[in-house]
């Protein structure tokens, strides 16, 4: 009788855990933050554009009716950082807090300090840039919704799901990555200035809008053999509704070629989640429109990255580093 009885209280706390992250996590959120990401008047987000800071803007207030905090190296959620030969001076904000978008480009970072183990770092991740327009196309805004408007609505939704929380045991900074479009710029320049042996993983996300790589309520883990990170996420999910699927296509070698990477080249246990790859029909096109984004298995996926990342948060599960 106990044993059945310790069995029915797990099931029973299992799926009212399931179900309370499902009412805090809901479609209606993510397609808010998504539909705005990927708005025509962002005018695609290109990297040096009014409209990219615009969005930065746009994740900055969400981090702050969060409650996050700042990293303790700024003095607001943003990090300036530029890949052009300017005075360094341009990289201060003038005396309305605005940055030159022709010259700046902008992490957003958001902080939400760890309870027991505030020196042991969790980090999100998602870039937000993307291509911009192009002049010679009848459409000529590449909205980005699924790349990566996805990820980026991802992140915000998670920051607002751990603030309204409060348990999180290890600090999670959560960030947002100008400059990926243009070789993972934005990340190269926060990896650079975190300590390494403090992060304990990076959970990066990308394409989560569409799932033609691995089909519907699953995504896949790059370079997942690099760590055990992904061979934890699919024990916790398994029988779950999302399924962990083999990475596709190692030859494309995604690995490498998201922000993930410069903290993986650190040893940090840093990978990207992603539902779709660089063979989706739009990807890189004016069609990557949020209309076409699959609302519901994106939320889903979601939710499922917060049930993976619940060992991790509270600290009582540690992935392995990476060794290149």
């Amino acid at each position: 009788m106990q044993v059945r009885a310790l069995i029915l209280f797990f099931l029973l706390f299992q799926n009212a855990f399931a179900q309370s992250v499902a009412d805090t996590i809901k479609v209606t959120e993510v397609q808010k933050h998504l539909a705005f990401l990927a708005s025509d008047s962002l005018k695609g987000r290109g990297n040096y554009s009014p409209e990219l800071h615009r969005a930065a803007q746009y994740i900055a207030g969400e981090f702050q009716k969060a409650g996050a905090t700042f990293l303790p190296s700024l003095s607001s959620y943003f990090q300036p950082f530029t890949t052009k030969d300017v005075d360094q001076s341009r990289l201060l904000p003038d005396s309305a807090g605005n940055y030159h978008p022709a010259e700046v480009l902008l992490n957003v970072i958001g902080v939400l300090p760890g309870k027991s183990l505030p020196n042991e770092v969790v980090l999100f991740a998602a870039h937000y840039d993307h291509i911009g327009v192009e002049k010679y196309s009848k459409d000529s805004i590449n909205n980005g919704a699924n790349d990566n408007a996805s990820g980026t609505a991802a992140l915000i939704t998670l920051m607002h799901y751990y603030a309204q929380r409060a348990n999180n045991e290890r600090t999670l900074v959560f960030c947002a990555f100008a400059g990926e479009e243009i070789g993972l710029k934005g990340s190269a320049v926060l990896a650079a200035v975190l300590n390494a042996r403090t992060v304990k993983a990076v959970i990066n996300i990308e394409m989560i809008g569409r799932f033609g790589a691995v089909g519907q309520n699953s995504f896949f883990i790059t370079g997942e053999y690099k760590s055990n990170l992904a061979a934890h996420f699919r024990k916790v999910l398994k029988g779950q509704h999302i399924r962990v699927r083999r990475e596709p296509d190692a030859e494309k070698q995604l690995f490498m070629r998201s922000d993930n990477y410069p903290f993986a080249q650190k040893g940090i246990p840093a990978h990207t989640i992603m539902s779709s790859d660089d063979d989706d029909g739009c990807y890189h096109q004016t069609c990557d429109e949020w209309s076409r984004i699959d609302m519901a298995n994106m939320t889903q996926i979601i939710i499922a990255i917060t049930k993976g990342c619940r060992a991790l948060i509270d600290g009582t599960f540690t992935p392995s580093r990476i060794r290149l």
